[in-house]
């Protein structure tokens, strides 16, 4: 029975009493989006399109105004994948065609060029007078095709006195500035890793760069030798958007609700479903379930008549790219913030359609410190389980890095967890309902006349850990280049106590070379708390070195 957990709408130590009626909705809206039909509404698929043509449909219905001057949606690309053209990649030596992947293929840092020249080995392209050495003859390189190594004069390690040209970035960016055509890259030397053959996005640096995997042709080439080589790349982007609908009861403050629509789609990247066959990733709890929660309240809060609700106005939020990094959330709040002065706090939804034994997370209640004296009186029969971190794997994350308070409401991770199994069937929509009339709760309690005052956290994450420490950091998920790139630090965490700062790139942790998100999990994976490391990372082309304690 609903009656347990609602109450009177005027006494704050009680639940809000959300209308009982929107369960059965609640169930219809979660089927719908989590259907195979849809297969997983990964973005820039058919099945974003439906999801997004049914968002629109029930937020046009509940009354919401659009809120971008172009309607309900904003546009935005997610990265898919460079495509290579086979016709116009090739690399030619005497009457020799190499072989594409076998024995050569381009890199991310590569543009899409034709050239003939002779080679210039010019060992590891490092140009120092600080370190003594000067790899480079100015005026042999000049229109020449540079054969460089992709490891230093000692090796690829954090105590390497090269360290700062570890990149290969600035090594090939210093050879372009010098006049060099092309760049071919080989392993003939010292220990590195090869760089990567498949990349969703580009690093152009303005020339051909390619790595020669054939160690005997590359020993070939460290003489001058006449070479032609093309490239041909295509960067291909998804385009997808994200909704926004408004209530505008002509109040001064707003209240920003979110939660986000895409999903896996067929499964690859992100998915844990190990089987070999592509199957459609429904993710029904994730995040059907908090949409369904969105679109319930915004039937209720564009109808309701309660004074302690009609005190704000509010913001309806379907983000996509979520499961690629959060990218709708960061381009939204990106694009927007500095416009908006009047948000007072941001509530978020993701996963919320699992709750068992009457138990919700709630995270980021250290964002402000009004957040306990709204929360600690309401009294929803619910096992609360709160964390003060305004970090985590989802949504909320971009608003708090834009120093907005947050709360990130959350029933809990499972074994269907980015699986196939995870669908409509097992949505406790009654948990999705009380969820919703928490949230009420929390309005209704706001103080609507003072200003929300934001405070920065710890970090704390609870959905889906897959090692036991953390340099609490949030990687900046559109970084392409080699490493993983911080967007932002958490206080008193071990990155920021060691000094690191927005923008720097890691490289490597320990023994392992970071070159993306995948290694870097690997690399903290080797490590338990209280273990000390050496990290390597770049700072503005500089390499720097620290030591990290878990």
């Amino acid at each position: 029975m609903l009656s347990s957990y609602v109450g009177a709408q005027d006494n704050p130590s009680v639940c809000y009493e959300f209308p009982r009626d929107a369960v059965a909705q609640i169930r219809v809206d979660v089927a719908f989006l989590a259907s195979d039909d849809f297969k997983g509404r990964k973005p820039g698929t058919v099945g974003d399109d439906l999801s997004r043509e049914y968002i629109i449909k029930q937020f046009r219905e509940s009354g919401l105004n659009p809120y971008f001057k172009t309607g309900f949606e904003q546009e935005f690309s997610v990265p898919n994948r460079v495509e290579r053209a086979v016709d116009g990649t090739y690399f030619k030596y005497k009457n020799e065609d190499l072989k594409l992947d076998l024995d050569y293929y381009p890199v991310n840092l590569s543009s899409s060029k034709q050239v003939s020249a002779k080679t210039e080995y010019v060992k590891f392209g490092i140009e120092s007078t600080k370190l003594k050495r000067d790899d480079i003859d100015d005026e042999d390189i000049k229109g020449a095709i540079a054969v460089m190594e992709i490891s230093s004069p000692d090796g690829i390690h954090p105590h390497s006195k090269f360290k700062d040209w570890h990149d290969l970035g600035k090594r090939v960016e210093l050879l372009k500035e010098k006049g060099a055509k092309a760049v071919i890259l080989v392993h003939t030397k010292g220990n590195a890793n090869s760089p990567k053959s498949e990349f969703k996005s580009l690093d152009d640096k303005g020339i051909p760069v390619v790595y020669l995997a054939n160690k005997k042709y590359a020993k070939k080439l460290r003489r001058s030798r006449e070479v032609s080589l093309s490239v041909s790349l295509n960067a291909i982007e998804d385009i997808t958007y994200n909704i926004g609908g408004v209530i505008d009861n002509g109040q001064e403050k707003t209240i920003v609700i979110g939660a986000h629509y895409d999903h896996l789609g067929m499964g690859g990247e992100g998915s844990r479903y190990r089987g070999e066959e592509p199957m459609i990733h429904n993710g029904a709890d994730d995040n059907a379930s908090g949409t369904a929660g969105l679109l319930a309240l915004a039937r209720f809060l564009s109808q309701t008549e309660d004074p302690s609700m009609r005190r704000f106005n509010y913001l309806l939020l379907a983000f996509s790219g979520e499961e690629m990094g959060l990218l709708g959330s960061k381009y939204f709040v990106k694009k927007t913030r500095r416009t908006e002065n009047h948000w007072h706090y941001m509530l978020n939804m993701d996963m919320i359609g699992r709750m068992e034994e009457e138990t919700i997370a709630l995270n980021g209640v250290g964002t402000s410190p009004l957040w306990p004296e709204i929360i600690e009186p309401i009294e929803c029969g619910l096992n609360i389980e709160t964390s003060e971190s305004g970090v985590g794997p989802s949504d909320h994350t971009s608003f708090y890095y834009a120093n907005i308070p947050v709360l990130h409401f959350f029933t809990g991770t499972h074994a269907d967890y980015h699986k196939p199994t995870d669908d409509f069937e097992k949505i406790n929509e009654v948990g999705i309902y009380r969820t919703l009339a928490l949230m009420c709760a929390i309005i209704r309690n706001t103080p609507s006349t003072a200003d929300f005052p934001f405070s920065a956290t710890k970090v704390e994450s609870t959905k889906a850990p897959s090692f036991s420490v953390t340099l609490g950091v949030m990687p900046d998920y559109l970084y392409s280049g080699n490493g993983m790139k911080i967007d932002g630090l958490s206080p008193d965490k071990p990155a920021a106590n060691a000094g690191l700062q927005a923008g720097d790139i890691v490289t490597q942790l320990g023994k392992v070379q970071v070159s993306d998100m995948q290694s870097y999990m690997q690399a903290l994976a080797q490590f338990k708390k209280g273990d000390k490391a050496q990290l390597l990372y770049q700072r503005k082309g500089e390499v720097k070195q620290v030591e990290i304690q878990f």
